[in-house]
C-alpha cells in the first residue's frame, strides 16, 4: 500500500509539474541521434542500445531535472539540477540509484544540455555509466 501511495504521489508531482511547464515553455524535448559506450562502438550491447534509442525522444522538467520517455533519470531516485544554465553555461542534471535499492551495482546519469548555443536546437550529452546519449533538445 506504501508502494502504491509513493507512486501515486510521483504522478501527481510529475502530472504538477508538466501543467506547470506546458505554461512555461522552458522545457525541453530532445531527440537522441547517436550513443557511443567507453567499451566501444561495437558488439551486441551496441547495436542493442543503438538500435533500441536512436531516433527516440524524452522531456526534460527544467525544474526538477526529471526527465521522461525513453531516457529516464528518477526510477527510485531525485535527480538533482546542479546547474540551470544561461548564456555561459550548460544546464545540468545528475542522479545516482545505489545499489542498495536493487540494482547490480550503482547506477549514475547525467545529462548536459549546451544552453549557451544559440537556436533553439541545443545539443545534449546524456551518460548512464559507461554509456552516452548524443542529440539535441529544443524548448516547448
Amino acid at each position: 500500500m506504501r508502494h502504491h501511495l509513493k507512486i501515486a504521489c510521483s504522478l501527481l508531482v510529475l502530472m504538477m509539474g508538466n501543467v506547470n511547464a506546458s505554461q512555461t515553455g522552458n522545457d525541453y524535448r530532445c531527440t537522441i541521434e547517436r550513443f557511443s559506450q567507453a567499451q566501444g562502438d561495437s558488439g551486441p550491447t551496441f547495436k542493442l542500445l543503438s538500435e533500441g534509442f536512436v531516433g527516440k525522444q524524452f522531456t526534460v522538467d527544467r525544474m526538477s531535472g526529471i526527465t521522461v520517455g525513453a531516457l529516464k533519470n528518477s526510477t527510485d531516485s531525485q535527480p538533482t539540477v546542479i546547474d540551470r544554465g544561461d548564456r555561459e553555461n550548460s544546464f545540468k542534471v545528475v542522479s545516482m540509484l545505489s545499489a542498495d535499492r536493487g540494482m547490480p551495482g550503482t547506477t549514475v546519469t547525467a545529462l548536459n544540455v549546451m544552453e549557451f548555443v544559440e537556436g533553439s536546437r541545443k545539443p545534449f550529452n546524456f551518460m548512464i555509466n559507461d554509456g552516452v546519449f548524443f542529440g539535441t533538445c529544443e524548448p516547448f
